[in-house]
Parts: structure tokens; sequence; C-alpha cells
């Protein structure tokens, strides 16, 4: 027989506090990654969550590929909206497409590439929230004039040394298992 849990009264604010809130599809503040192959809108943030939960929209140009890295402190999902992607999950690699959901727990070696031939975008979960200042405070500003960002460089990555070791990120060796 399961448990009854009683319904609290009307004037409690399980009925009426307003928590949620919704974020409109042009919401949110757009930082280009990776000389652009990476286009992020930081749709929620640890601030709007109490940490709980940060959301962005990602996308990525066709072949490009992220350098394998490892989370720390958040566990990372990613659904595909669009497009085909070769995930690595540990040593191992696979594909996902459209539709599809895909959960990184933290500690876990995992990247990702656009496989396709058209640009794809992925929805990225991060569990607890925090993750998502790094693209913030690191991303480039979409430049009025329309110039490309510049390319994210080994000295730039490496200058970005201490959030990566704030946000317990890991950078492994560069993808040469994508095929």
């Amino acid at each position: 027989m399961a448990q009854q849990v009683p319904v609290p009264d009307k004037d409690d604010p399980i009925w009426t506090a307003a928590r949620g809130f919704v974020v409109r599809k042009d919401e949110g503040p757009l930082k280009f990654v990776n000389g652009g192959n990476e286009r992020v809108k930081v749709k929620v943030t640890s601030e709007q969550t109490d940490g709980r939960l940060a959301l962005l929209g990602i996308d990525v140009t066709p072949g490009f590929g992220n350098n394998a890295h490892a989370h720390g402190n958040e566990d990372e999902a990613f659904y595909i909206a669009s497009g085909d992607f070769r995930f690595i999950n540990g040593s191992t690699t696979f594909d996902a497409g459209a539709g599809d959901f895909v959960y990184i727990p933290r500690g876990t070696r995992h990247g990702f590439k656009n496989i396709g031939s058209e640009m794809g975008t992925l929805m990225v979960f991060y569990t607890p929230a925090g993750a998502e200042q790094f693209f913030l405070d690191y991303g480039d500003d979409p430049d009025p004039a329309g110039a490309a960002p510049p390319e994210w460089t080994p000295e730039r990555l490496a200058a970005m040394g201490e959030a990566l070791e704030a946000h317990r990120i890991i950078m492994l060796q560069k993808n040469d298992d994508w095929t």
C-alpha cells in the first residue's frame, strides 16, 4: 500500500510561491569559443538556480571537436537538438544524433565532435551549476562588425589555467581518436 503524503493547506507557499522562471528562445548572453567553432548561448546560470543547474545552447560547426577533458565538480549532460556528433566517453567513442541524450558523470574523460555536414546544436546541462561561468568569463563577445573571433591557441588555453583549475576542469590530450 502506497503511503499518502498529506496535502498542504491552500495558504501554504507550495500553492502560491512562483519560484520557477522562463528563458525565451533568444535570451541569454552569446559567447564565441574556440575561434567561433562553438557559439555558446548561456541560457541558465548558477545565480538563477541557487547553484543547482546551468544550461547552455551550443552551435557547433561541422568537423569541429573540442579537446577531451574531465570535470571534477559537475556532471555534464547533452541533448542533441540537431546534427550528428561523435562523443568520447572514457576510452570509447559513440555517435549520437538529434533527439539523443548523453550523460557524462564528473571525473569522466569526454569530448564531442560534429561529424555532420551542417551546424549542429547541443543543449548542455551542468549539475551542480558553475562551469557556465567559464564561458561567460573567457568566451569572446560577438564582434559588432561581424569579424571572426580569434582561435583558442595552446597559449590562450594556458592563460586560462587558473580558471580551469578553479572549476576542476582537467584538459586531456588532443583528440586523435575521433575516427
